[in-house]
């Protein structure tokens, strides 16, 4: 077989394994949903996959890994995607639409996010894996976004891993409460007015803009 043959057909393994992989995480997201993390067995993802018990494991070591794989799939993939589409505006606007994103984000993917979450604050190991391979990237790739809106003189100097990890945390709590206790976390206001608050606090602090002050 010629090097342009074997080539060709090396990518095609690779996007069969990378369908197969997505087929496996959409059936697998469905029914942690559905059952729930905890109650969910390979068994049925793999019906819900229409693949063979042992096959979920020729592409997933199993429960946890599979866990993992939606969150990067949906937590990883939608904040790179946010953080590219939006790299050029400038802080405020920048923040007001992550802020945006991942609110709705949330209460798209409500089901998901609170079996995750309950397996997070119960699982050492599980909580060890979402931090390094979800979480780390995400954090990095604010510090590089406002490391270079700083160097271009468009944001304050300041410790920028302190401030990205703070917004982070806020962010993730807000959003995270907005999604499964709406009817109880700040139910009078809505998400527009969530979003813009926080884009003020998170752009001027408790001091008023100059805007405010000329008003």
């Amino acid at each position: 077989m010629g090097e342009k043959k074997r080539t060709r057909f090396a990518k095609r393994r690779q996007r069969r394994i990378a369908r197969r992989q997505d087929e496996i995480l959409t059936a697998a997201a469905r029914v942690f949903a559905e059952k729930g993390y905890a109650n969910a067995t390979i068994k049925e993802v793999a019906y819900e996959a229409d693949v063979a018990d042992g096959t979920i494991y020729n592409y997933f070591e199993g429960k946890h890994d599979l866990l993992l794989g939606i969150a990067d799939r949906l937590i990883g993939e939608a904040m790179d995607q946010t953080v590219s589409e939006l790299s050029s505006r400038d802080p405020g606007t920048y923040v007001d639409a992550v802020l945006h994103s991942t609110v709705r984000f949330t209460r798209e993917n409500q089901a998901f996010l609170q079996a995750l979450a309950t397996e997070i604050w119960t699982d050492e190991a599980l909580q060890r894996q979402f931090f390094a391979q979800i979480l780390t990237p995400i954090f990095t790739a604010g510090v590089q976004q406002l490391q270079a809106q700083i160097a271009a003189g468009e944001a304050r100097p300041c410790q920028v891993e302190i401030v990205v990890a703070t917004i982070a945390g806020s962010l993730i709590a807000v959003s995270l409460l907005r999604a499964v206790a709406s009817e109880h976390f700040l139910a009078d206001f809505s998400d527009d007015e969530i979003v813009d608050e926080l884009t003020r606090l998170y752009s001027y602090g408790l001091k008023l803009s100059s805007g405010e002050m000329e008003a």
